[in-house]
């Protein structure tokens, strides 16, 4: 009966009709002074039938909300790279200036980013997408110039695209498999092959953390550039076919794990007690896995095996160590404290992990688990008050800090995410 009782809450939760009343119901649980980071969804794209309202009239509605609690509310956008339009607007219109990215007026994301100013982007993979898609590529270069945050799904979940698997996800479109073809150097190497079938594992094919480095990595970016449809792709980034660089990348960009991988790969973290790559956490605590070389040489079929091996608590962490706007939440996982705790104490011992881990709840998805006033009460029960201050108050900060034109400094009050 427990569990029914809980899953009962969020069902009472979810017949709320206005988001100010769900909000409502989760900031009082919270001292005075705090703010919250809020995350629509745009479902539209699933293959799971027609949402019931409009997205261009949930985004209205969040920022009439953003207007009656600005002290209290920081909403993000959510970004889906299939919209081409929201109400009677395009959704992503752009113009490029030497090599940055300039927002035409027209455009439904510049009304809400710098017109209305939203605090930063959402992006849900699972939905069917990968995080480096083609049409994605100018809005994160426009994000990263403009340290605008990012937050991304990162956890196997429940929502996911409903529809069947496509051809072209059979296969990986940057990263590579040994063959072990010792005759034909040609054939040696072909584009991972994406085994899952059913739609619950397609998910992994577009949540698994090592797809950011995709982003994040230059000689992977390239990869996606050089092959891009849209020549301004390559304008932007200042491909050079004859080297096969770029003179500028996305090594910049502020995103944030949510969810931080999963309790479950929090969990396999620990049991990997044999695996080289997980004790790089250990043995190098300010690198962390080497994606792509080993003793400084390139090495071409290692993504291959951690693509496939390695959890992604260590795949997550090892890109926040490696790059210094990369962040993770304990979003949904903080439920199961008595799992997480130990890691966590472990994580906030690092120096550089300290900084980029974020508080956050989940609400009301959680809420099977526990109430947020009662995950709140056990996260400060349980971590010193120094460390529940960096991870609530300090981190969160030094995330939403951006430089669009138009946006106020975040100030260091009590703030979750």
């Amino acid at each position: 009966m427990g569990i029914i009782s809980r899953y009962v809450n969020i069902l009472r939760f979810a017949q709320y009709k206005h988001q100010k009343d769900i909000f409502s119901k989760l900031i009082n649980q919270y001292p005075p002074g705090t703010q919250m980071i809020v995350l629509p969804m745009d479902m539209k794209f699933m293959d799971a039938g027609e949402p019931k309202k409009p997205f261009e009239q949930q985004m209205s509605e969040l920022y009439e909300l953003k207007k009656r609690r600005s002290q209290q509310i920081h909403p993000f956008l959510f970004v889906d790279p299939r919209r081409e339009s929201a109400g009677n607007k395009a959704f992503f219109n752009y113009t490029i200036e030497g090599s940055k990215v300039v927002l035409d007026n027209d455009c439904f994301i510049k009304e809400y980013m710098e017109d209305k100013a939203f605090a930063g982007f959402k992006i849900y993979p699972a939905l069917g997408y990968y995080p480096f898609d083609e049409a994605l590529l100018p809005l994160w270069k426009y994000a990263a110039d403009n340290g605008i945050p990012i937050m991304t799904h990162c956890i196997r979940g429940v929502i996911y695209y409903r529809g069947p698997k496509k051809k072209e996800w059979d296969e990986h479109p940057v990263f590579e498999q040994n063959m072990n073809s010792q005759d034909d150097k040609s054939k040696k190497y072909k584009p991972l092959h994406l085994e899952q079938i059913e739609a619950n594992d397609v998910q992994e094919i577009f949540t698994h953390p090592l797809n950011y480095a995709c982003l994040l990595k230059p000689s992977l970016l390239v990869k996606l550039v050089a092959k891009a449809k849209d020549d301004r792709i390559r304008q932007l980034f200042g491909y050079d076919p004859e080297t096969n660089t770029l003179k500028t990348g996305l090594e910049h960009l502020k995103i944030c794990f949510g969810h931080f991988g999963g309790e479950e790969e929090w969990e396999k973290y620990f049991e990997k007690d044999r695996d080289n790559y997980t004790s790089q956490i250990i043995r190098k605590p300010f690198q962390g896995i080497e994606f792509q070389s080993y003793q400084g040489k390139a090495r071409k079929g290692k993504l291959e095996q951690i693509w496939h091996s390695v959890d992604w608590y260590s795949i997550i962490c090892s890109l926040m160590l490696q790059h210094e706007n990369v962040y993770a939440d304990i979003s949904y996982i903080l439920h199961g404290d008595a799992k997480i705790l130990p890691l966590l104490h472990f994580s906030l011992e690092n120096e550089v992990l300290k900084k980029r881990i974020l508080y956050g709840s989940d609400f009301y998805v959680v809420r099977n688990h526990k109430s947020d006033k009662n995950m709140m009460a056990d996260m400060r029960a349980r971590l010193t008050e120094l460390e529940f201050d960096q991870i609530a108050r300090i981190n969160p900060v030094s995330y939403l800090q951006r430089s669009i034109p138009g946006h106020a400094d975040i100030n260091d009050s009590t703030l979750n995410i």
